[in-house]
């Protein structure tokens, strides 16, 4: 513990970015400095006064937001010893967003390369360009849940877009987009209720479903299985008008006592699942089973894996976002616990460039960047929907984000 009130202490200052390291380092600084301080200490150093790059500070595992005195007593440092503070560039708040007003509710977004993927609640899958222009194609005879890009491909020296979509309807499909069409090429069958997530295995060689049923589903998303060209033989035959080919599942598991709310890949044969029974589930597809289950005293909505921190992300019906450590052994594996939202969180997707900023959605209206180190602060609101948040998705340098006000929010980072 500090003896005095307002004691001298070491500090040594550092920074990974190169263009910001200070030859001399080791500081004496009083106790009751705040970021304000060190902002300035910092500045002063670099010669960077007049600029408007600000620096945020990290002792040990977490954002500095108090005093060094008040973080000294959380941990018990003594003073005596020089204590390490690691500084980097602050993120900048980002740009407003992008606004495309749409048909009804957004129940999934996914975004590839020059076009954003829009899941409708009238069924719809709405494709937005890179100019705002909007084309929306039927998909499902009702609402859709959730969609995943899977992977582009030819098919007579065309390239087309391949995504999945859930449903109510207790189907997914996989849909076909190219410039100016888009198919369903393979209705996927064996839900018995609505289908709420998909994701997308690193292979791209199989997506993983959850449902209100309880069950998990693994599918194969080649486009060349040998009963294609079996049901395709049949179809010729008949002369009524084509349908969609049928895909059944590659693998069933079962183990959640309500329905699954989140799914995600961990690695290509482990899955994780969340569910409104208050636990997430960690499955091997290999051994068919499921390896751990996390317990928690909530209704999850949502579940996120970052392999950059290895970390699982889970949403929940008490408005925090959970963050577990699935390499424990024993007891719940909290982590740590996000706290910024009003309402639940519905959604939560980590960064793909980083292992500390993931990005959550909830029925407050809005969408939330967050540094994990900082747990009680959000970085920034990257959005302000005039409703509940339902989806929201961190790929190819955008953030989307969408819900019941029939909005799609893109915003780049």
């Amino acid at each position: 513990m500090l003896a005095a009130a307002d004691q001298q202490i070491q500090i040594k200052l550092k920074s990974a970015e190169e263009k910001f390291q200070i030859d001399q380092n080791v500081f004496s600084v009083s106790s009751n400095s705040s970021q304000t301080e060190l902002q300035q200490l910092v500045k002063n150093l670099l010669d960077l006064s007049d600029s408007d790059i600000e620096f945020s500070f990290r002792v040990g595992e977490e954002i500095l937001q108090n005093t060094l005195r008040k973080y000294c007593e959380s941990c018990n440092f003594s003073g005596e010893a020089v204590l390490e503070i690691d500084y980097q560039e602050k993120r900048k708040a980002p740009d407003v967003s992008d606004v495309v007003d749409l048909d009804d509710w957004l129940g999934g977004v996914a975004a590839y390369d020059s076009q954003c993927f829009a899941g409708l609640y009238n069924g719809q899958l709405a494709v937005i360009g890179l100019d705002g222009s909007t084309k929306s194609y039927e998909v499902h005879n009702k609402p859709i849940k959730s969609i995943a890009f899977i992977k582009t491909y030819e098919e007579e020296k065309r390239k087309k877009n391949l995504l999945v979509t859930t449903s109510l309807d207790q189907n997914l499909c996989f849909v076909a987009v190219e410039d100016s069409d888009c198919s369903c090429l393979y209705s996927l069958r064996g839900h018995t209720e609505t289908v709420t997530c998909c994701s997308v295995s690193p292979s791209k060689e199989q997506i993983a479903s959850g449902s209100w049923d309880t069950h998990l589903k693994v599918w194969s998303t080649s486009l060349n299985e040998p009963c294609d060209s079996e049901q395709v033989s049949k179809r010729r035959k008949n002369t009524g008008p084509q349908s969609t080919l049928l895909r059944t599942p590659l693998l069933t598991l079962g183990g959640h006592t309500q329905g699954i709310t989140g799914i995600c890949w961990k690695d290509n044969s482990q899955l994780i699942t969340s569910s409104s029974d208050m636990s997430v589930k960690i499955w091997d597809t290999q051994l068919m089973s499921c390896g751990k289950t996390i317990s928690v005293n909530s209704s999850l909505q949502c579940v996120d894996w970052s392999d950059r921190s290895q970390l699982i992300a889970a949403g929940s019906s008490d408005k925090y976002v959970r963050l577990f450590d699935p390499r424990g052994q024993t007891g719940t594996i909290v982590h740590s616990t996000l706290q910024g939202h009003d309402l639940w969180v519905s959604c939560v997707t980590w960064s793909p460039a980083s292992d500390v900023e993931l990005v959550s959605g909830s029925y407050d209206g809005r969408s939330l960047l967050w540094d994990i180190r900082s747990p009680r602060s959000y970085l920034a609101v990257i959005s302000t929907h005039e409703d509940k948040v339902l989806c929201c998705d961190w790929s190819d340098g955008k953030l989307l984000s969408g819900g019941s006000d029939s909005k799609l929010h893109i915003t780049k980072l």
